[in-house]
């Protein structure tokens, strides 16, 4: 049994925590109820412009800038209504310069929502994770976003909207990055660079503490509020083919010299 001086100070640290929980909780509860409103106000939109002739191009586009609003009102009620976060940008004019091929780590849940914030419009290829919830698979439909069980011809889909003067953000770890550190990298954002010609944009996110890491509850939310500083670097051109290399070849050094470049932003991050 605690000591009666410590029992105050107990009581305290209690309702503090609870309260932390309950404004992060009302944080995803905002986004919960905007992912609703997409869900059921995006596709009969995207229908109606669709029957009126608009080419799928300006819908989708249409759509994904609603999410933009959506993302920066998220960011703006976690970080000055709620202030359980704070967000700081590194080079993010290069960003809106023009249309990219986004290449992002992935170390927590709300990455989307910090990238999609910054960029009105943006085609994120998505992982099945984001499908599973009946609202967010028909906003993410109506966006027009990428799937990445698509295979080969989510690689081909990319590169053709890249071409149409669209961004496009991949996420090369397939999914968050687990406590112990970055995972393998995928070649899929290789294979679309080689595919499209074009240059990839390196993206480095980091969050200190770590936070919405992979497997783990919002409810473990630190009492120190989380940092998450996104780092833009300095376009990645595809390296030449060698002479008689094959592209499953060139993707494959193309993705360790990716890894090689957020490898060297991880631990500087974390020195």
């Amino acid at each position: 049994m605690p000591a009666p001086a410590r029992l105050p100070l107990a009581l305290g640290a209690a309702a503090a925590r609870g309260l932390l929980l309950a404004r992060v909780a009302l944080c995803f509860a905002y986004f919960g109820v905007g992912v609703w409103w997409l869900g059921v106000a995006a596709p009969p939109y995207a229908w109606v412009l669709a029957r009126l002739g608009r080419p799928e191009d300006a819908v989708t586009r249409r759509a994904q800038r609603a999410a933009n609003s959506l993302f920066r009102s998220f960011l703006f009620v976690m970080t000055r209504v709620m202030r359980v976060g704070r967000v700081e940008w590194v080079g993010d004019e290069a960003l809106l310069r023009g249309p990219a091929l986004v290449v992002a780590n992935h170390p927590s849940l709300i990455d989307t929502p910090l990238l999609g914030a910054k960029l009105a419009q943006a085609d994120f290829i998505v992982g099945p994770e984001w499908l599973r919830n009946a609202w967010m698979r028909r906003a993410i439909a109506a966006a027009g976003y990428l799937r990445a069980e698509d295979g080969a011809a989510v690689v081909r889909q990319a590169a053709e909207r890249l071409r149409a003067g669209r961004s496009v953000v991949v996420y090369p770890e397939g999914s968050r990055t687990p406590p112990e550190g970055m995972q393998r990298f995928h070649r899929g954002a290789a294979h679309i660079a080689l595919e499209s010609g074009c240059d990839m944009l390196p993206v480095t996110i980091r969050v200190t503490p770590r936070v919405l890491m992979r497997d783990q509850s919002w409810r473990r939310y630190p009492a120190r509020s989380p940092v998450w500083r996104i780092e833009v670097g300095e376009p990645i051109r595809a390296p030449a083919r060698l002479p008689g290399e094959s592209r499953a070849l060139a993707a494959r050094r193309l993705t360790g010299v990716l890894e090689e470049h957020f490898a060297k932003g991880w631990e500087r991050g974390r020195s």
